[in-house]
């Protein structure tokens, strides 16, 4: 048998720790406090800045109020790519970005329950036409199956309405012209609104173009890149989306920092956010709300730049220990159908709190560890039906010394490697409590460069200052858990 059989389990359930790989999620999933009242905001058309670190489950979080606000009706999409979007001056791109991905998703969305077009007027129809033109995204058949397979069915609530939808609004199908791409006309006229030229709609943007420059332009798309414009075309686009029948459209932007020409840089995501989060009519628009996804370590440097976070509420995702108990219980149980928790699996009390401990209040890292935990004791001993001290202890070190820094601290200082010089001074130093002399004393340097390197750890929050002093010197305390737990071990140096 398998181990996890072994520990009465369906599945090894520590072999996941990403929101986008767990199916499950749904079952398992534990609310933060503030979960109601932000769902509450955001159907009410206000935008919100969601802060965490990185693991700490943004994404999760993200996933679930998508899911939720889906049942109540919203109109619903994630933004988490952001390929071609230049890393400053970007505000038309950006607000472009979000007008094609709305447009297109509703395309595909009420394709499914196509009803909701019957509720516009004709100038309406127009509209949403002139819209599509300019910003439908082309698709692949597969683009398109796959985008349609994740939108998720309108249920209805009785056999009479199931029988009339299917009689009166069946779906669109957009592959009826049997065409390899999906395109604007494809999806114009599939959902029967009229083709329209639109030159009524560019006039009405840009009053101030004749209709010959209008029809002499061979791109009149063009007329439409301007700031302004492009927010009063997502402003009609939503408003069209909730005359359809939807209550109103929500857009979470996800990942900005793992887009990688920003190459994780606090000072680059910073500038590419900058322009758009200070334009306070975007976001502060009830028409829809915008719902931003944001390492917590960007706050100050956006601040300083002078976002509004005093209008624009910000919400800190924080998890305490006694919290991430309760979600590894969650998912024990879950795996277990019910008849195990983690006290069950870990009989020492002590050594379940050093697993959380060392989890630094994150749960994907919490589930990292364990994973590391069980493939240990799958070697030692696969037969037995609880995780030993001894694999405990051997995961953690392989969880530790082979733990990603660069993946959760900011490359304030440049490269990836930066981090890690500066844990491994740390480690060769050997102490939970430090002071600037143990820099001069290891590395033998000047008094100056043992501060400047004190300064670059307490810059990485790897140490805080204490109250008390030794002799007159300040004294510092590591604070990162993995660290603590590397020193205590013995460990003095991690491989770059």
């Amino acid at each position: 048998m398998e181990l996890f059989q072994n520990l009465g389990f369906s599945a090894n359930p520590f072999s996941t720790f990403s929101a986008e790989e767990e199916m499950f999620l749904n079952d398992i999933y534990i609310n933060p406090l503030f979960y109601e009242t932000l769902k509450s905001d955001l159907i009410n058309g206000h935008s919100r800045f969601i802060l965490g670190a990185r693991g700490i489950g943004k994404t999760a979080l993200l996933l679930q109020l998508k899911n939720a606000l889906d049942k109540k009706k919203a109109f619903t999409i994630i933004v988490d790519a952001f390929d071609g979007i230049p890393l400053t001056n970007n505000q038309v791109k950006l607000t472009k970005l979000i007008i094609e991905r709305i447009v297109t998703s509703f395309c595909i969305k009420i394709s499914k329950d196509p009803k909701g077009l019957k509720k516009l007027n004709e100038y309406q129809k127009e509209k949403l036409s002139f819209i599509i033109k300019e910003f439908f995204i082309t698709l692949s058949r597969s683009e398109y199956e796959k985008l349609y397979n994740k939108t998720d069915k309108i249920k209805t609530r009785n056999i009479f309405r199931n029988v009339w939808n299917y009689l009166f609004n069946r779906p669109i199908n957009f592959l009826i012209s049997g065409g390899i791409e999906i395109v604007a006309e494809t999806a114009r006229k599939a959902m029967g609104l009229p083709i329209t030229d639109g030159i009524k709609f560019y006039k009405n943007y840009v009053p101030e173009l004749t209709l010959e420059q209008i029809e002499r332009e061979k791109n009149p798309e063009k007329f439409l890149s301007d700031f302004k414009i492009l927010k009063e075309i997502l402003n009609d686009l939503t408003e069209i989306i909730k005359l359809s029948g939807f209550e109103t459209t929500i857009v979470f932007f996800d990942k900005i920092d793992e887009y990688t020409k920003l190459n994780s840089s606090i000072s680059a995501v910073a500038d590419f956010l900058d322009e758009f989060l200070k334009d306070t009519t975007i976001l502060m628009n009830k028409s829809y709300s915008l719902v931003f996804s944001l390492w917590d370590v960007l706050k100050t440097d956006l601040t300083n730049s002078g976002v509004r976070f005093d209008k624009i509420k910000p919400i800190d995702i924080t998890w305490q220990n006694d919290n991430l108990k309760t979600i590894l219980d969650k998912r024990i149980e879950y795996f277990s159908k019910g008849e195990k928790s983690a006290n069950d699996i870990v009989l020492n009390k002590s050594k379940l709190d050093d697993i959380i401990e060392l989890s630094n209040n994150s749960p994907r890292y919490l589930f990292r560890q364990l994973s590391y935990i069980y493939d240990q004791q799958a070697e030692i001993n696969r037969n037995s039906i609880v995780l030993t001290e001894e694999a405990i202890e051997r995961g953690q070190l392989v969880y530790a010394k082979s733990f990603e820094y660069y993946a959760i601290y900011p490359t304030k200082r440049g490269s990836k490697e930066d981090i890690l010089t500066n844990i491994n001074r740390l480690l060769r130093i050997g102490k939970s409590i430090i002071k600037s002399k143990d820099f001069v004393d290891i590395f033998k340097v000047s008094s100056q460069s043992g501060n400047s390197y004190l300064k670059i750890v307490q810059e990485y929050n790897l140490v805080k200052e204490l109250t008390e002093t030794e002799a007159g010197a300040k004294l510092y305390e590591i604070q990162d858990p993995v660290l603590k737990y590397l020193i205590k071990s013995g460990i003095t140096e991690i491989k770059k």
